[in-house]
């Protein structure tokens, strides 16, 4: 038995495996490039090191692709023997747990389990990580909030390694509570600890779109992307938040042009990249920006990915993608194939995808095909648990964006009007907000109204 650089007790046959484990969560934690070559280097040293196991099957689990998930459930049938014989100490037989239930699709239960190790064992930075997770993708900020809450100050002023992470996963955890003073300072303090904490910058970055300070904002990002050179794809995810920016400003050109030589500057079949330049490029035709050909690339990629059914925050995009490049066929049988998967499926995300998963879909494909009606009446009645397809408050937002959009389309003047006026009330300084209010005051036959919110969206762009 060995210990971890926190002082908990590991199952590992050297300390050589145990400080490799140890990188790993640090390289996990970090977004780092090296980190699968951390996790190789533990189970060199202990080939049967239960926690290195689990971290493997972890891994192959966040990437949400069916193949890894059934690497994922070979790990998992692998580690059973030593579950079973008791192998493993008590912290450990939790992991196994997240591990087993996640396998089955069971994220809540995960998410407990990791919660279940935190309370008595708060200095362990992979369940802190996990559970904020899948929280994101299930329970949202009030969750997550109650999650870094119990650690925080178990872990603030302590030397203890990857200190100022848990500092960044507070920062998150706040801003998507709406504590956005709270999200920022946990978050400057998280990079002042460690530079190249994407993490805590993506925090900062988070509560200064939701707070519109569009040029500050581009202007913490840009300051702190030169120390991402040892990150992983998040940093396109990094640089989608500056783009928000531009987007606000009015800078068109300049959103295009980060497009391709960082949101989308590498045709990956990895999740969030897709799933940024979906929410990006739909955004920009939203202002009316010709896109170009960029969609036919994502679409290609989203193919690829229409039978996976793993995240329904993904295979939202995925429709998007298909809808948007005029393969509506494709994307109704991917419905089809969404309904046929969830229908009978009881993990955590069968009940997302007939909850809230299917009416999105069908939303987003008859958006693109101008049935504006349609999408109304779809997503009115199910607009509150839009929440639950997961993501954050900015990516979900563009959800919200084409509810409005199409109440604006259908000449739904009142209803355009309401949403739009909800929109500059949480978003008062939203150039994109003040401008479909003033369109919405225009159906209703408020010229004087949309004078007056013109205006207002001039002074913000000026």
């Amino acid at each position: 038995m060995e210990e971890d650089a926190w002082g908990n007790a590991v199952t590992a046959a050297s300390a050589e495996a145990a400080r490799a484990l140890d990188e790993t969560a640090l390289a996990y934690m970090g977004f780092r490039l090296d980190t699968g070559a951390h996790l190789k280097a533990a189970l060199t040293a202990d080939p049967e090191m239960p926690l290195a196991l689990i971290y493997r099957g972890y891994f192959f689990l966040l990437f949400c692709h069916p193949a890894l998930a059934r690497k994922a459930a070979e790990t998992r049938e692998r580690l059973l023997p030593m579950a079973e014989g008791g192998a493993l100490n008590a912290r450990e037989r939790l992991h196994f747990r997240a591990l087993d239930l996640w396998v089955d699709g069971d994220m809540q239960g995960a998410n407990d389990a990791w919660e279940a190790v935190m309370l008595d064992w708060p200095f362990d930075p992979m369940a802190i990580r996990l559970a904020h997770y899948t929280s994101f993708y299930m329970r949202g900020g009030t969750a997550m909030r109650r999650q870094s809450a119990r650690v925080i100050r178990d872990w603030a002023g302590r030397d203890l390694p990857g200190a100022g992470f848990i500092h960044g996963v507070h920062a998150f955890s706040c801003e998507e509570s709406g504590d956005y003073a709270n999200a920022e300072r946990h978050g400057r303090m998280a990079v002042e600890m460690n530079p190249a904490d994407i993490w805590a910058t993506h925090a900062v970055a988070h509560a200064m779109e939701m707070q519109g300070r569009h040029r500050e904002g581009i202007g913490w990002i840009r300051a702190n992307e030169a120390d991402w050179n040892r990150t992983n794809n998040f940093r396109f995810h990094v640089w989608w938040h500056r783009c928000l920016y531009h987007l606000e400003l009015g800078e068109h050109d300049e959103v295009l042009a980060l497009y391709d030589r960082a949101v989308r500057a590498e045709s990956t079949d990895e999740y969030l990249d897709i799933t940024n330049g979906v929410a990006m490029l739909w955004r920009l035709e939203q202002e009316g920006v010709n896109v170009g050909g960029r969609w036919d690339e994502l679409a290609d990629r989203s193919a690829e990915r229409v039978h996976d059914h793993i995240l329904c925050f993904a295979d939202m995009h995925y429709v998007m993608a298909l809808a948007a490049a005029g393969r509506e066929a494709e994307a109704k049988d991917m419905i089809a194939a969404m309904r046929d998967a969830s229908d009978g499926d009881f993990s955590s995300q069968g009940e997302v995808y007939r909850r809230i998963g299917l009416p999105l879909a069908e939303a987003v494909v008859a958006a693109r095909a101008g049935r504006h009606q349609q999408v109304l009446d779809t997503l009115l009645p199910v607009r509150e648990d839009i929440a639950l397809v997961g993501g954050s408050h900015a990516q979900r937002d563009v959800f919200e964006r084409t509810l409005l959009e199409s109440a604006l389309a259908a000449g739904k003047g009142a209803l355009a009007r309401a949403l739009a006026a909800e929109r500059v009330d949480a978003k008062a300084t939203s150039a994109y907000g003040w401008r479909r209010y003033a369109d919405a005051l225009d159906l209703c036959g408020d010229a004087e109204g949309a004078r007056a919110a013109r205006a207002e969206m001039a002074r913000l762009a000026a």
